[in-house]
């Protein structure tokens, strides 16, 4: 089924699955030979977001006892509870995503057990672990700012309610919804995995897959209102309470309820890569936190992805080519003192990749570029260290026979 939310700047070929509320997806193509259809598996079979392993998810997990003990704060427990992680570490198989988040706990309890030695009193009564979160205790500061919960969705008043807030991805909740948290930290993904899917919206299907559950916290979720049945067997029109309106996330293919996607609009890196399709998609909660977060890391090297993007994209042609002569005058000036000195590469900014490799872009290169702002951006650096090789280095660039 053709995509119908919105035409793309340009055309790149057959555009792609549409986000629309069906229950099973198709195939669809686009100009890289990509096919999005299910000839892979699933990538939340890959932890595509959380990368953590459905046993220590589940809150009746043989794992919780570590959580508790990080929570109490007891010093002599965490001792104990370290020994049982180092145990529990060497029966898990290696490289698995079981050992490798016991692993990560085993770190957060030697780190809790150092700062009760260390006496830190502040940081052990404000910050809190739960699920990969680093939930920072917030200040009941005297604006007015007015925030929404993550976990309930109600609105938090920085002013009178007191509420945590992630230091690593930005979840917020209320202290009440500390303990009902559901979405581990996408910077926990981040972190072990930074890559995108690059499945055009890879829908697995409401029934057979997440059999009308949401994917992040399992509660019921269906197109139509399940009628109640009354003791006189006749149906009634009102809504059973416990079902919500599931709500697909075209980043990740997986339906959620309206707790867990607030139908927040985010440019999709893999419709950009395979259509050159920067129109903003409906995503989850956890996809946009991680969109935001994977948003200037250099991971998508298009020549790979989608070698013919090149000729169909004029102004990414020009930026690639560059790229490639930054990478040449980066030898030249690597090797130049007053180069070195005028810090002549901090030009770029947090862009240092474009003089690490010539072929691997982040999502913001690539909304720059659309954009038209990433031109003039890469044309006034190529000039500035034209001028250098070629004027005010010129006799000791020319001692050392590089022109």
């Amino acid at each position: 089924m053709a995509d119908q939310e919105g035409t793309p700047q340009k055309s790149l070929g057959t555009d792609v699955i549409s986000p629309s509320k069906t229950l099973y997806s198709t195939p669809s193509t686009s100009t890289s030979g990509f096919n999005s259809g299910n000839d892979m598996s699933p990538p939340w079979d890959q932890g595509w977001q959380l990368f953590i392993p459905a046993s220590i998810q589940d809150g009746s997990s043989r794992f919780g006892f570590i959580e508790n003990a990080l929570s109490e704060g007891n010093e002599q427990k965490l001792i104990e509870v370290e020994e049982q992680c180092k145990s529990l570490v060497n029966e898990c198989e290696e490289g698995s995503d079981e050992r490798r988040w016991l692993v990560r706990q085993l770190v957060e309890v030697r780190l809790k057990i150092q700062e009760k030695k260390d006496e830190d009193v502040s940081l052990k009564a404000t910050v809190r672990l739960v699920l990969g979160h680093h939930m920072q205790l917030q200040d009941n500061n005297l604006n007015n700012t007015k925030l929404q919960c993550d976990r309930c969705c109600a609105a938090i008043w920085a002013m009178i309610h007191s509420w945590f807030r992630c230091i690593d991805c930005d979840y917020v909740c209320h202290t009440r919804c500390l303990s009902l948290i559901t979405r581990a930290c996408v910077h926990v993904a981040v972190s072990e995995r930074p890559e995108y899917e690059l499945r055009i919206c890879p829908e697995v299907g409401l029934a057979s897959s997440q059999r009308f559950k949401c994917t992040e916290c399992n509660t019921p979720v269906t197109f139509t209102i399940p009628p109640i049945v009354t003791c006189f067997g006749r149906y009634t029109p009102q809504a059973d309470q416990s079902w919500s309106e599931p709500r697909l996330c075209d980043y990740s293919g997986f339906y959620f309820c309206p707790t867990c996607h607030w139908n927040t609009s985010a440019i999709v890196p893999a419709r950009v890569v395979h259509n050159w399709d920067f129109e903003p998609r409906k995503v989850s909660r956890a996809a946009q936190q991680l969109l935001r977060l994977m948003a200037e890391k250099p991971v998508l090297i298009l020549k790979d992805l989608n070698p013919r993007i090149f000729g169909l994209v004029e102004e990414l042609s020009v930026v690639q080519g560059l790229r490639e002569n930054l990478l040449q005058m980066k030898r030249y000036l690597s090797t130049c003192d007053s180069a070195i000195s005028e810090h002549l590469m901090w030009q770029l900014g947090s862009r240092q990749h474009f003089v690490e490799n010539a072929h691997s872009y982040s999502m913001q290169d690539l909304i720059d570029i659309n954009s038209g702002t990433m031109l003039p951006f890469v044309n006034q650096i190529h000039e500035s260290f034209a001028k250098h090789i070629k004027k005010d280095c010129k006799v000791k660039i020319h001692g050392k026979t590089y022109i």
